[in-house]
């Protein structure tokens, strides 16, 4: 298979912070290790099986990690003292239910039963009193929705974990507020092989980094080589960096798009990428994320997979509800772009659905993130 220079070797090394993490941390991510240790049996494959050997069935979500981060960005830019910024995200956390959240995604994944579920801003929220000892579990919303899927009664298990982004602040009224954003690939755990697994299952970080001030804030894509049946094709599951006015966004989102089509040229088999890209695929000037790297994607060979099954519809999937208000509130919104997306090289795209998993009255935010989430049935 391919490589990229920023290649990982997915293990748990990726959650070093940048000093010594206490005991408490690693028990919290014990259950994780175990879960990684798991899939590395039999031999270093995730293993699964698909409900037909012709066929699989994946969805794509971004789960929403509690944030737009706009008060840090605003920060960066000087409109105001970062440890405010720091303060107001973390006031943010606390009403954003990201518990609650996660069980309602959780239900959407249990009914759609997807054999592959491709999750992006999985955080991971930790605290502390500065930011070399911000080791304190917060909100960890992997952890979250392994649980619930298993309350269930439809538990997955982790195939593949990216973590392109591990960021600590320091606060006023927090001592440090820490973010940990993964991309995450999940697989059924009821079912094994034959006649379907995951192999090779590789992270990679992106080797063009926005810088916002004294920050950067990379980003990453997960790939693995799938096999149905007698079937194989390249996964990958990317999650691209969003535009943010004022700062050069855009051309790092291209060039991570420039990239990602340049590292999967070498690939043999037929390619499905999957995702955020945070791009309008509908070509719309007045999106907020009117880049070209939707457009760059298709003109590399790929289709568009929503475009081909519904054309004329808009298929917007950003943004159910707004985030980094104040006061702080999560108003429900109509979605204006299609940024969640689909894209196949050299094999066959079925179905492709959206999913939303709504909140009950009076709940805020009104849906289990701010994304709608995609679910698609191929044929390699």
């Amino acid at each position: 298979m391919f490589r990229t220079n920023a290649t990982r070797t997915i293990t748990l090394a990726g959650f070093a912070p940048a000093g010594k993490p206490k005991q408490q941390e690693c028990r919290s991510l014990l259950w994780l290790a175990c879960a990684v240790a798991a899939i590395a049996i039999a031999p270093a494959q995730a293993q699964t099986a698909a409900s037909h050997a012709s066929t699989v069935r994946i969805m794509t979500q971004n789960i929403d990690e509690g944030t737009d981060e706009t008060f840090i960005v605003e920060a960066l830019f000087g409109y105001m003292p970062l440890p405010d910024a720091v303060d107001l995200t973390y006031a943010e956390l606390q009403a954003s239910h990201l518990r609650e959240r996660a069980a309602l995604i959780a239900g959407q994944i249990a009914a759609q039963k997807p054999d592959i579920v491709a999750l992006q801003e999985v955080a991971l929220w930790r605290t502390g009193p500065d930011p070399q000892h911000a080791f304190t579990p917060l909100y960890d919303q992997l952890a979250y929705l392994v649980e619930d899927l298993g309350r269930l009664r439809a538990p997955y298990v982790v195939a593949g974990i990216n973590i392109p982004e591990d960021i600590a602040l320091a606060g006023n009224q927090i001592g440090a507020l820490r973010l940990t954003e993964r991309n995450v690939l999940l697989v059924r755990a009821e079912f094994r092989w034959p006649p379907f697994y995951l192999s090779d299952v590789q992270s990679h970080v992106f080797s063009s980094v926005l810088t916002i001030g004294t920050l950067q804030i990379p980003a990453g894509w997960i790939s693995a080589t799938v096999h149905v049946g007698s079937k194989q094709f390249i996964l990958a599951m990317v999650h691209l960096e969003s535009t943010v006015p004022g700062t050069d966004a855009a051309t790092v989102q291209e060039a991570q798009a420039q990239e990602l089509i340049q590292t999967l040229s070498s690939a043999r088999l037929p390619v499905l990428i999957c995702g955020d890209f945070n791009s309008d695929a509908n070509d719309n000037p007045a999106a907020p994320d009117p880049t070209p790297t939707a457009d760059m994607i298709q003109a590399a060979g790929y289709t568009d997979v929503w475009k081909l099954l519904h054309s004329g519809d808009p298929g917007n999937t950003w943004n159910l509800y707004s985030e980094d208000l104040l006061p702080t509130s999560f108003p429900a919104q109509t979605p204006v772009e299609r940024i969640d997306l689909f894209f196949t090289l050299g094999m066959s795209a079925l179905t492709d659905d959206q999913v939303i998993a709504p909140a009950p009255a009076g709940f805020s935010p009104p849906d289990g993130s701010d994304h709608v989430g995609l679910v698609a049935t191929f044929a390699p």
